[in-house]
């Protein structure tokens, strides 16, 4: 049996280890009702968690800054700073920035290690959410540059999909800014077979509410490219779905998990699939 692996990064309002097991039994659920012969065995999930690593700080500052007590909007507030820190941390020569990037190594390493990973061969898929994608699409940009005799699996050379959610990449693309984390990356893995490289896909989505949030095809030229579908979706609850608070809503919300499973089911479908 050919398995999929797929690797969960957080981002933003995830500080928490454990975030994304109801995703993965949603995501599971929705991919093996979905057509008959289907197997929760067929899908390897792996959670990648850097939340503690910058967890004290942001919230040592959030209470430092109100002091008086009287800052409002303290849920939105709490997204919009923490966005604005994680800029100024995570950038290149900073020891957060080695901090998350061997934490992600690590994680992708011990991933690669599960006995039924084929570190050559099994593909792998990544959903990155928010301030996970802008790390996660340099991390593969700098592994598809890098020479160091890792697994195919870890170099990213299976990369078969790569879902971003709630991501704030596009501020990074400005061209003044010349940002190094601004840059797009091709997510066809070179060691994939032809028919899996045919399926492979980068898509993204975002909730027009979600301020931290945006499309990525009108970029540039290279996002273009690389990019194959920008999605609009409606994520969050009653009270939070209207609003920039439903950032942190795409984990449990079915406009989001089920087209995630659809992807996922494309992926694994029988090669005729691409004959009809």
């Amino acid at each position: 049996m050919k398995r999929l692996a797929i690797a969960v990064v957080h981002g933003l309002g995830s500080e928490d280890e454990f975030y994304s097991v109801e995703l993965k039994h949603r995501i599971t659920e929705e991919y093996v009702k979905a057509a008959e012969g289907r197997l929760e065995d067929e899908l390897l999930f792996h959670e990648i968690y850097w939340g503690d690593l910058v967890k004290e700080e942001l919230t040592s500052f959030r209470d430092r800054v109100n002091y008086k007590g009287d800052l409002a909007y303290q849920n939105l507030r709490s997204i919009m700073t923490d966005a604005q820190a994680l800029a100024l941390l995570y950038r290149p020569g900073t020891e957060i920035y080695e901090q998350i990037n061997n934490r992600i190594r690590d994680g992708l390493r011990k991933f690669a290690s599960h006995r039924r990973v084929d570190q050559n061969e099994t593909p792998l898929v990544i959903l990155a959410h928010s301030y996970g994608g802008v790390m996660m699409t340099h991390y593969i940009r700098e592994m598809q540059k890098s020479e160091s005799e890792i697994s195919n699996f870890e170099s990213m050379k299976t990369l078969a999909g790569y879902i971003t959610f709630g991501n704030p990449l596009g501020l990074y693309a400005l061209e003044s800014a010349d940002s190094i984390l601004g840059k797009p990356c091709n997510i066809v893995g070179e060691a994939l077979d032809d028919d899996m490289k045919k399926r492979a896909r980068w898509y993204n989505f975002y909730d027009k509410d979600d301020i931290v949030a945006y499309p990525l095809k009108g970029l540039s030229e290279e996002y273009n490219e690389y990019v194959h579908g920008d999605f609009e979706i409606n994520v969050g609850s009653a009270a939070t779905s209207w609003n920039p608070a439903c950032h942190t809503g795409y984990w449990e919300d079915k406009d989001f998990y089920r087209p995630v499973a659809d992807f996922i089911g494309e992926l694994k479908a029988p090669h005729a699939f691409w004959q009809s």
